[in-house]
């Protein structure tokens, strides 16, 4: 059962006072939920990203925009603020990992521009764009997890270790993440790789 439905029936009635002081208006509402709730929506918020930091940003503004909130009562506040845990880290998630890509495209550019001692021809720039559209389709089509811990070993150069330890992962897996992922790219970049003649036919 998922961390808004499996509360005890002592924790619920605990939730549900929380709750009758927030629809009645109470200045000491928000405190309380604060207080009761804030650890708990941090672990929820941290089994998404993996990061302490992170997490705990995503809970601080949840707190900070919740005397705003749309919040009336048809579902139990934990509810609410359960899934506004999981939406915010949802949405730092896929924010970084757009920003991740992004700087996977920039270290591959980086690369080939380093590698031609000359200006680069028109022809070669066509290229070049070519290939970068390519390692780009490549990316997404490698699993979300197995293109995580490859932007992590390319573009931010850290070890096993390090990749383990920031996304709270076993070690071994870490390993067979790399590997699936390589294989992924290697897969999604086979036709131009082909087309250059650098592939296997």
């Amino acid at each position: 059962m998922s961390g808004a439905t499996s509360r005890s029936a002592s924790v619920r009635k605990a939730d549900a006072e929380i709750q009758r002081l927030w629809l009645r208006r109470d200045p000491t509402a928000l405190d309380r939920a604060h207080e009761r709730y804030r650890k708990q929506l941090e672990s929820v918020a941290y089994r998404i990203l993996g990061n302490r930091a992170d997490a705990e940003d995503v809970v601080q503004k949840i707190f900070l925009s919740l005397g705003r909130a749309s919040y009336r009562g048809t579902a139990s506040l934990w509810t609410y603020l359960y899934r506004a845990a999981v939406n915010g880290a949802v949405n730092v998630l896929r924010s970084k990992r757009r920003r991740e890509a992004a700087e996977q495209r920039l270290l591959e550019r980086q690369m080939l521009l380093q590698s031609s001692p000359a200006p680069p021809s028109p022809e070669s720039q066509v290229l070049e764009g070519e290939v970068m559209a390519a390692v780009a389709r490549a990316l997404l089509q490698v699993k979300p997890q197995h293109r995580r811990v490859l932007t992590l070993r390319i573009v931010h150069g850290l070890s096993n270790t390090e990749i383990a330890e920031r996304e709270a992962i076993p070690l071994a897996t870490v390993g067979t993440w790399l590997r699936r992922g390589r294989e992924e790219l290697q897969r999604g970049l086979r036709p131009v790789l082909d087309e250059l003649g650098g592939g296997t036919r």
